[in-house]
């Protein structure tokens, strides 16, 4: 299961994927406990129509279906059923975790200082310029390997069918279709945010760097899809307090995190979070 670490204690925190809201907490110091809590009572509504949908589904499966087509709905109903108990599993899980944790959570664990990222530190001391990479993460980079996966299907059935021997004919081109569209949707999926990022190159090779504090997370819905959402602060070499939200590709930042931005010295609301780029710096030093 992955992890991240609490920013007030240093202990590990599981990421459950599962969960409604996908508000990780402490158990040990209670850090985003509250946050959490509130998190899965706004989904407690639409969780309890879960059962609801499957009982109502099931009495139409058992008294409004003929005997001879029962079967063949039956399989769907069985794998609809399974797939929407996971959202339910995922709320009582979390709903029992969330209690434990409110029972022997002890807010004195959290240390004076937040703890410092080991890998924060290596970035500090890195040399101008910086190297750097791209890097696809996130949904993004999920849909890529999804596609990736699908491409090389493609190419073992193709050879499949071929015997091993692609002749150039119109029925080798038919079947090639579906490799050439998955090549072009992966190019622009990779393409598009690599044209976009050249904005932000300048800044992560040779800007300015400071440690952001992230005072608030949210899930912003976008059309049928949502997105994670932060607002951060940092104050660079000026002295002045400078505030910035973002979308965060990695999914893994939250409410007290420090995180790595980087800057413009001559003007500071140029700046990047390293959690909004697919720009990665490169550690030098392994």
């Amino acid at each position: 299961m992955a992890s991240i670490t609490c920013p007030r204690c240093g202990s590990q925190v599981p990421l459950r994927f599962l969960d409604p809201g996908n508000r990780p907490f402490c158990a040990r110091c209670g850090w985003n406990l509250d946050r959490a809590e509130a998190a899965l009572a706004g989904n407690s509504t639409i969780i309890k129509f879960i059962p609801l949908a499957i009982g109502a589904l099931a009495l139409f499966v058992a008294f409004g279906v003929s005997p001879g087509r029962a079967t063949g709905i039956a399989i769907p109903f069985v794998v609809f059923g399974v797939i929407a108990m996971i959202p339910l599993w995922g709320y009582h899980s979390a709903r029992n975790a969330i209690a434990a944790a409110r029972s022997a959570a002890n807010p004195s664990f959290a240390l004076a200082q937040p703890p410092v990222d080991p890998a924060l530190q290596m970035l500090q001391s890195l040399p101008r310029p910086r190297r750097v990479r791209f890097r696809i993460q996130g949904s993004a980079g999920a849909f890529v390997a999804v596609l990736a996966a699908f491409l090389g299907l493609t190419v073992f059935f193709l050879v499949g069918a071929q015997g091993g021997n692609f002749s150039r004919n119109n029925d080798t081109l038919t079947m090639a279709l579906p490799l050439l569209l998955t090549l072009f949707v992966i190019a622009l999926i990779i393409g598009i945010p690599l044209l976009r990022e050249k904005r932000y190159l300048p800044l992560m090779v040779n800007g300015e760097l400071a440690f952001g504090h992230v005072v608030s997370q949210q899930m912003v819905q976008q059309g049928k899809a949502s997105y994670s959402r932060i607002n951060y602060e940092f104050k660079p070499n000026t002295g002045q307090v400078v505030r910035n939200s973002c979308r965060d590709l990695s999914g893994l930042v939250f409410e007290d995190m420090t995180i790595p931005v980087f800057y413009d010295s001559l003007d500071p609301s140029k700046n990047v979070a390293a959690c909004a780029s697919y720009l990665m710096v490169v550690n030098t030093f392994q």
